[in-house]
């Protein structure tokens, strides 16, 4: 693409299109004519300084040959007006060369000195306008020959990448600091620079954070979709106030290009809505998946992007185990068994990390030990750290034992998320209950159960929710109405964040365990979301933060972590874990792996008190 001198209209430089290379071929033409015309201008300029000089020193000469001989008629002392020249002028040689000099000046030395000076003078004229033609921003500079403002030479599909760039760069701009555009006299067709726009016609124009763009550019952007071309006029904010170039504009320049805008979900909401509604009519609005599926292409593409990246920061080479390992924990942090993250912000540091462990061995090669020593002690967040360190510290206050069996207690399993980050990690729960038959209370008079849930913040829906089913499938499963016929106390001791759906089979099953009299194995933590039965089976079904929570129980010494089926099935590889990871569907499952089968004997409140009597 190139622009011309407008000479009908010098405000509106023309614009030329032409095939890839063709641009420059014509700007050589040009520059090839412009070089012989200033090259006719320079000889003639020469010839004239050449013909003045000579002229000059030519006239000087000549009244310097009239002194000689006025200084040898002095020593030839002739007569003059009747007597001799020397007594004439009383031996006084100084009056005769003023006298004869006077006449000399006017027809020697002024023309001669004269022209000298004018040839000198048209030399230093031509050295200005030499330094005044230099370039300037853009390659701006005096001259006439097109500039070429969009080069596609390469012969490749133009890919602009946006991100950052602001109006006049996104859109182009006419240059006016007269200090960097090649001088004054620059004329307009030369201050032109090509936007992003124009530069990926044809091509990609690619925007990250597109949501960032202010107003005026989101509209002019929409224009750009809408037209497929835009004029280059001055832009950019608190820019070119009252100069020249505020009344310059171009010819509209083609911009067909297609717009790739990447950001967060939240930036669908932050798009100005006249770009938006464009990008809904003649676009797609496409959502990124956050993982891909766990195929050996796709485990390809992970070592290819680890080469990358050690290319990328020059990083010692990494070992196939160690790849291994940085695929292993994409999959991990997919959440799914047959899956790999797409997030790779995260595993970048962690390839950098373990590099920077085996440089500090010496070691030629990553191996996979610092790729898990990077995992596990030294890339995470700092939302991930200072929740582990409110955890730990108050682990030292929590009553937690995973040993031996007790009635009426259970571990329960929760996570805790960072309100900005998203960031989650697990946390164990102590819960314990106690249940007495109304009936069997020594009263004089008739009372009503109650069913209290304390130590967790019932205003939340998630648990008010969780504690109205358990009430019900308690009520399906052994007829019993824990809030009528019972005085029914659950208390989260020490709770942290418990999160509702988990919180509802760690009740049931501490219900159940009451109910049936056979005590909880204290090595067993269990999470799940409770559900209404169907006929006679009571399912659970799956709950977030399952790998969370399965590290939690393991780094508090737990021998065993009960999960929903479909949890497992979707996302657990027992290779990940040093605990025992066990499946189940119903909540008779559950039971099986969490009760012993060891009735203790159920003694009536009214019989322990008259045997203690």
């Amino acid at each position: 693409m190139l622009c011309w001198k407008n000479s009908a209209l010098p405000s509106q430089p023309r614009i030329s299109i032409h095939k890839a290379s063709e641009g420059k071929k014509v700007i050589q033409k040009e520059q090839l004519r412009e070089l012989k015309r200033k090259f006719i201008t320079k000889i003639g300029f020469k010839v004239l300084q050449l013909f003045l000089v000579l002229m000059g020193l030519t006239l000087l000469s000549l009244g310097f040959y009239f002194m000689i001989q006025v200084w040898q008629t002095w020593q030839a002392n002739p007569t003059y007006l009747g007597e001799p020249l020397q007594e004439y002028y009383n031996y006084n040689f100084v009056d005769y060369l003023i006298s004869e000099f006077v006449g000399l000046v006017p027809l020697t030395f002024i023309p001669g000195g004269s022209l000298i000076f004018f040839g000198v003078f048209i030399w230093w004229f031509s050295k200005l306008g030499g330094l005044g033609n230099m370039k300037g921003i853009g390659g701006a500079q005096q001259t006439e020959v097109p500039k070429l403002i969009v080069d596609n030479s390469s012969g490749h599909a133009p890919f602009v990448d946006a991100t950052g760039h602001r109006n006049a760069q996104i859109f182009g701009s006419i240059a006016w600091d007269p200090y960097q555009t090649g001088g004054l006299g620059t004329p307009e067709h030369q201050r032109v620079t090509a936007g992003d726009v124009h530069r990926a016609s044809l091509g990609i124009l690619y925007i990250d954070e597109i949501k960032n763009l202010d107003p005026e550019e989101a509209v002019t952007l929409l224009t750009v979709l809408e037209d497929g071309q835009l004029p280059i006029t001055l832009r950019g904010r608190w820019q070119g106030g009252d100069t020249a170039a505020m009344a310059v504009s171009t010819e509209p320049a083609p911009a067909i290009t297609f717009l790739v805008g990447a950001g967060n979900f939240d930036s669908i909401s932050q798009i100005h809505p006249a770009l938006m509604d464009r990008i809904y009519g003649y676009g797609k609005v496409v959502r990124m998946n956050n993982d891909m599926p766990n195929t050996i292409e796709n485990r390809r593409k992970y070592v290819q992007f680890i080469a990358q990246e050690v290319k990328r920061f020059n990083l010692a080479p990494f070992s196939r185990e160690a790849c291994e390992e940085i695929v292993e924990e994409g999959r991990r942090r997919s959440n799914k068994k047959d899956g790999l993250t797409t997030k790779f912000r995260p595993l970048i540091a962690i390839i950098k990390t373990a590099a920077t462990l085996a440089m500090n061995e010496d070691c030629k090669v990553v191996e996979r030990r610092h790729v898990r020593d990077a995992i596990e002690h030294h890339c995470k967040t700092i939302q991930r750290q200072i929740l582990e360190h409110d955890i730990s510290e108050r682990g030292k206050l929590l009553e937690i034992l995973p040993k031996g069996a007790r009635l009426g207690q259970i571990y329960g399993l929760a996570v805790v998320r960072d309100p900005y980050s998203g960031e989650m990690t697990g946390n164990v729960l102590g819960v314990k209950a106690h249940m007495a038959k109304r009936s069997e209370l020594p009263r004089n008079y008739s009372f009503k159960g109650y069913y209290k849930v304390t130590g967790v913040a019932k205003g939340q829906s998630f648990i008010s929710d969780s504690i109205a089913k358990v009430r019900s499938v308690i009520l399906q499963k052994y007829g019993i109405d824990i809030a009528q016929d019972y005085l029914t106390h659950i208390d989260f001791a020490q709770s942290f964040g418990v999160d509702g759906p988990s919180a509802g089979v760690t009740m049931a099953i501490l219900l159940c365990s009451l109910i049936e009299g056979k005590p909880i194995r204290q090595d067993v933590a269990v999470t799940g979301e409770i559900n209404l039965g169907v006929g006679d089976s009571i399912q659970i079904t799956a709950v977030g933060g399952v790998y969370e929570k399965i590290k939690a129980a393991e780094a508090w010494g737990f021998k065993k972590v009960v999960i929903p089926q479909k949890n497992y099935e979707h996302s657990i590889d027992v290779r990940d874990y040093k605990i025992e990871v066990v499946q189940a569907a119903t909540l008779d499952d559950y039971l099986k792996e969490c009760l012993v089968e060891r009735p203790t004997l159920k003694v009536p409140i009214h019989a322990y008190k008259r045997g203690k009597s």
